[in-house]
């Protein structure tokens, strides 16, 4: 495989601003939190928790009893049953491009809402392996090789499995330096562990506008690039999460 150095200053990933309303972490009260999914696979999910203080783990109290359900478009309604404490789901509710998705949630005397609008798929090509000297190290990284269509306003979504465990990091990009052109953008890991043999995984999900906004700030505060603080969300009634309509597609390669 070819091998590359990798310059001290990596170019930044070219994001678009997103507004962030700072709190007091530490001493904030639970708040219900709402990460909901709808895909151009079969089936929804929409989990319902509480947040915990900064610093108390990861650990999220389920959310029961809450009445969900998701519209689209053409008026057709999914009501989502809750299958375990805090998760909901619906298997008949494939998305469709193109169209709006409404999520409405009720719980405990409030409601909230939200909509995302599933974009058109951009078809993952292939999966491309790269070393890189990274320090003192020799790692390995992964390419996603994709063709981003003519015109600007495409966003997407990257998630890695090694040997079928996820790897705890996502990727969120625009296409202001890919557009209308094949991209074959690394997916850095300075902490690498892929190695010759492994089977590695990336799902690629072409998101909405609002969507990468939320993930751009969630990645910042997890890297500890900016102060700890509450990546806007698209569901309105006070709620922290997303609801994301997103085609979905997921490619497999072993490093050789």
């Amino acid at each position: 495989m070819k091998k590359i150095f990798l310059i001290a200053f990596i170019t930044a990933i070219a994001v678009s601003c997103t507004k962030q309303i700072n709190v007091d972490l530490k001493n904030a009260d639970p708040q219900l939190v709402i990460e909901g999914n709808v895909s151009n696979s079969a089936g929804a999910v929409v989990n319902i928790s509480k947040s915990v203080q900064f610093g108390s783990g990861n650990s999220f109290p389920a959310v029961s009893g809450a009445v969900v359900s998701i519209t689209d478009n053409l008026g057709t309604s999914y009501t989502l049953a809750e299958q375990s404490p805090g998760e909901y789901t619906n298997d008949d509710l494939t998305g469709v491009p193109g169209r709006s998705y409404t999520l409405n949630v009720a719980v405990n005397g409030n409601a909230y809402t939200a909509t995302s609008v599933m974009p058109k798929q951009t078809n993952l090509d292939t999966l491309l392996f790269e070393q890189i000297i990274f320090g003192n190290e020799t790692i390995w990284i992964v390419k996603p090789q994709y063709t981003d269509p003519a015109g600007f306003g495409d966003y997407y979504k990257f998630i890695e499995k090694i040997n079928g465990v996820r790897y705890p990091n996502i990727w969120v990009w625009d296409d202001n330096f890919t557009n209308n052109g094949i991209s074959t953008r690394p997916l850095i890991q300075t902490d690498s562990t892929i190695a010759i043999g492994d089977t590695i995984e990336i799902e690629m999900q072409c998101i909405d506008k609002n969507i990468f906004r939320y993930f751009t700030a969630l990645t910042e505060v997890q890297s500890n690039a900016t102060t700890p603080a509450n990546p806007d969300t698209n569901i309105s009634g006070g709620v922290l999460g997303y609801f994301s309509a997103h085609t979905s597609q997921r490619k497999k390669a072993i490093v050789q």
